[in-house]
């Protein structure tokens, strides 16, 4: 079933309406850290060096280089954050395009977008506390992969289960569907490591989000037949 739904997120990603919506909080978040990191630029630099103080990387040559890939790493990171943040935005269109072009399922939503603002901030602060304490290993080969792997994975299981389904499902039936934790650690691990994928780029997040909302669409869509049977 999982490899359904990434074949349809897939397909579902290549809609003109959805790839326009996805634009949207994208644009936000590339402006707004490029201009903190132009106007403090510095600071970064200096923090970035103060943390290879601790590593094996003395030479000032060497330095200088990992400091820019650590820099670049980090306003991805950030591109990540703010765009799962303020992906509440858009994730109640982009359900609908989906639901109404092959689930349709009737809404009986709970969610609201102060709910998911709330969960996904409570999420980013949860991966920013974990994300400086785990800095040390971005510059270990491997371990800052596997590391980096969850930490994403724990960024966008609960804010794209809750974004996905929040405006179709009632409270009940979004309760269901979250007992379903395997299912979501798998998805939420596949979906991370899409982050690695560079000929994704920076629409990543709006493949995780289809992920997520193909899946739990499917789930509810069995959910509400047995109901009617029963």
């Amino acid at each position: 079933m999982i490899f359904n739904v990434i074949l349809k997120a897939l397909r579902s990603l290549f809609n003109v309406k959805i790839l326009m919506l996805s634009l949207v909080p994208l644009i936000i978040s590339a402006i707004f850290w490029a201009i903190v990191f132009w106007l403090f630029s510095d600071q970064i630099d200096a923090g970035l060096t103060y943390i290879l103080s601790f590593t094996p990387f003395n030479n000032d040559t060497v330095k200088s280089i990992v400091t820019f890939i650590g820099g670049s790493i980090i306003y991805y990171e950030l591109l990540v954050l703010t765009s799962v943040l303020i992906v509440g935005i858009i994730a109640d269109k982009v359900v609908d395009i989906i639901n109404e072009k092959e689930y349709h399922l009737q809404k009986e939503g709970f969610g609201t977008l102060i709910g998911s603002m709330w969960i996904s901030l409570k999420y980013n602060l949860i991966f920013v506390f974990l994300f400086i304490l785990f800095l040390p290993t971005i510059f270990i080969p491997i371990l800052n992969i596997i590391v980096h792997l969850f930490l994403w994975a724990i960024l966008i299981k609960n804010p794209f289960l809750y974004d996905s389904i929040s405006s179709i499902a009632t409270k009940e039936e979004y309760e269901q569907l979250k007992q379903n934790k395997m299912d979501l650690w798998v998805i939420s691990l596949i979906s991370a490591s899409l982050f690695f994928v560079p000929v994704l780029g920076i629409l990543v997040y709006i493949l995780q989000l289809l992920v997520f909302i193909h899946y739990n669409l499917t789930k509810l869509k069995e959910i509400r037949i047995k109901k009617s049977y029963a």
